[in-house]
């Protein structure tokens, strides 16, 4: 592998995050090294249109399609994001939102990533990296290692700098590391279960857990294809739907603040 590429979100420059994308980056040799700050570029959230399951490119005019170009490019993946009020950063969740223009990438499949989640306060990692996870196998990529990390104060990652590297060597395929598929759900891809009744369920997605059994994601493709028939089920029932939109279009108890007026 000779390029790497690590996508991170953080208002800070050289803070932990970029940190530890640095370190992983050098680690594991890569001839080119690459960062993307999604805090850096132009993102829009995701209007729901479905234009992009029937034509080329997005409607919105913003950075993601350049981002996943450079996603489609690279040879290894780092995803990194600091916790913000007990889960993942704003604006990578954003970013996620924009993840059915994968239908068009054809080499980002089977990518190598690893997983960084940074929070301040240990026992509070919430769920950062569960949501990576997720995010990492719904898009079908090699998730070769996940790691939670406490780092309260600018540069308190290199605390955990040698944990790190090895993350760095992991990723490179220096270092093999079997994966426990007993710590992730065998359908979405995260790590986060809840106990019912004595049967253990994905948080996330519902479905049962099985221990013993690999990953299979649901992919992207299929998503895409139930959407697309949904998309002409809405069109064939336009006019009916339609006349539920308009009887609640009636009411009217959205807010918002006055222009112009400073809210104190």
């Amino acid at each position: 592998m000779t390029a790497g590429l690590a996508i991170i979100a953080t208002p800070r420059n050289d803070g932990n995050s970029e940190i530890a994308a640095k370190i992983i980056l050098d680690a594991a040799g890569f001839e080119h090294k690459s960062i993307i700050n999604l805090y850096d570029l132009n993102l829009k959230p995701c209007t729901a249109c479905y234009s992009c399951l029937f034509q080329e490119g997005c409607v919105i005019d913003d950075d993601v399609t350049w981002i996943l170009k450079k996603i489609d490019e690279t040879d290894a993946l780092i995803f990194i994001s600091n916790t913000y009020f007990m889960g993942i950063n704003g604006v990578w969740k954003l970013f996620l939102d924009r993840m059915l223009l994968l239908n068009q990438y054809k080499n980002i499949k089977n990518t190598p990533v690893v997983l960084l989640a940074v929070s301040g306060i240990k026992g509070w990692e919430g769920l950062t990296l569960s949501s990576l996870a997720s995010a990492a196998f719904s898009m079908e990529l090699d998730v070769r290692a996940e790691a939670d990390f406490v780092a309260t104060l600018p540069g308190d990652i290199e605390n955990h700098k040698k944990q790190i590297i090895n993350i760095g060597k992991i990723l490179s395929g220096e270092i093999k590391k079997e994966t426990n598929h007993d710590e992730f759900c065998n359908f979405c891809g995260s790590n986060c279960f809840k106990i019912s009744n004595e049967t253990v369920n994905c948080a996330v997605c519902g479905k049962p857990h099985k221990t013993g059994e690999p990953v299979i994601t649901a992919n992207w493709s299929n998503h895409g294809d139930w959407l697309r028939k949904k998309k002409n089920e809405f069109l064939a029932r336009r006019k009916e739907l339609l006349t539920i939109h308009n009887r609640y279009n009636k009411l009217k108890y959205k807010i918002k603040p006055d222009k112009g007026v400073k809210n104190d």
